[in-house]
């Protein structure tokens, strides 16, 4: 006798923010007769935003391994002199206000600086870890491009901030992560410029003062709930007319954001809130089967709301990973017509 199929909708969402330019100026002296280059750079984001570079405003467990966003980093040089020339641009970051000697990964935090819970991110550009001089990775070299006399050039990189495979991240509670890149040393703007004397100007080389481009990366978590484990059809296959009190069982598994509640509820396709459902036979069979859902401990497995006064789910926490939770079904009574019985339940996370 088949009992009844299963049908389930997960839930993912994802979001991200655009954000606005943040910029650095450099200034340097104004020679005559001389090239003299002055630069600046900023993460290139939306008009109108709080100027945050933020990874995801709906973090779950579905993607908390692998939300990213790619922001475009510009520059711009001025050659203030009266001298065409040459000029070289390089842009690195450490590991932000969390650790600035950590950027493999990255980590932002609710509470600050080397504080729990935390997420894992890392910023990459052309697949490289983007990173320091004289640290881990590597920094964006411009090269050298011309600058005529009293012109200014402009170039890009792109950034790609992206949440990683942690076990931070899967321990991450609901909560706003943030990690600053707006102290001393965390961003640098190098450049060198050059003249009919030093034609290929080279950042690596060159003497120029530390300027910076300060920003600021965002994720928020949130809680949420997803079924990551498919549940089974119960087939309770052949029974006799006089077995009494059969049962069946299968399982169910629920992700849910670490720390977030939820309640698993269970409704047949009568929609008895107390899971007491029926089963029905092949048409012109008039006669039904009752069944009982119920939870491991034997009580009965429904679909009241926890925010009512009677509360028949099953209640848990999530941990970040997969929980599993089995069904039990329970007929009384098998003295019925021979026939193939079966009904549909549907199941919902309530978080």
């Amino acid at each position: 006798m088949k009992l009844f199929r299963w049908y389930y909708g997960p839930l993912l969402v994802l979001g991200a923010w655009w954000l606005p330019t943040i910029e650095a100026n450099a200034e340097t002296d104004v020679e005559t007769n001389a090239v003299s280059v002055a630069c600046r750079a900023g993460m290139n984001t939306a008009a109108g935003s709080t100027g945050n570079v933020n990874i995801g405003s709906k973090i779950t467990p579905a993607n908390a391994h692998n939300a990213s966003l790619t922001v475009t980093l510009i520059y711009s040089c001025t050659n203030l002199g009266s001298t065409a020339g040459t000029v070289s641009v390089c842009l690195g970051a450490d590991g932000g206000s969390y650790s600035p000697t950590n950027i493999s990964p990255r980590y932002m935090s609710i509470n600050g600086p080397g504080t729990n819970p935390r997420l894992a991110f890392t910023m990459t550009q052309n697949n490289t870890l983007w990173g320091t001089r004289n640290g881990s990775g590597s920094e964006y070299n411009s090269g050298a491009h011309p600058i005529a006399a009293g012109s200014t050039i402009t170039g890009q990189t792109s950034i790609k901030f992206s949440l990683v495979s942690d076990p931070s991240n899967i321990n991450a509670t609901p909560g706003v992560y943030t990690s600053s890149f707006l102290e001393k040393g965390n961003t640098t703007l190098r450049y060198e410029d050059g003249d009919h004397t030093n034609p290929n100007a080279d950042c690596t080389k060159g003497i120029q003062a530390v300027f910076r481009f300060p920003f600021t990366v965002e994720a928020t978590v949130i809680p949420s709930c997803e079924i990551t484990a498919k549940p089974t059809d119960i087939n309770l296959k052949n029974i006799a007319a006089s077995a009494t009190n059969t049962k069946g069982s299968t399982s169910i598994g629920v992700t849910c954001t670490n720390g977030a509640a939820y309640n698993i509820g269970l409704a047949p396709s009568n929609g008895n809130v107390n899971g007491a459902g029926i089963m029905t036979g092949t048409i012109p069979n008039s006669d039904v089967i009752p069944y009982q859902l119920q939870s491991t401990d034997g009580t009965a497995w429904g679909n009241t709301l926890p925010a009512e006064s009677i509360k028949n789910g099953v209640a848990d926490k999530g941990t970040g990973v997969n929980q599993s939770h089995i069904v039990h079904v329970v007929v009384p009574s098998a003295d019925f017509k021979p026939d193939d019985y079966s009904d549909i339940v549907n199941i919902s996370v309530n978080y």
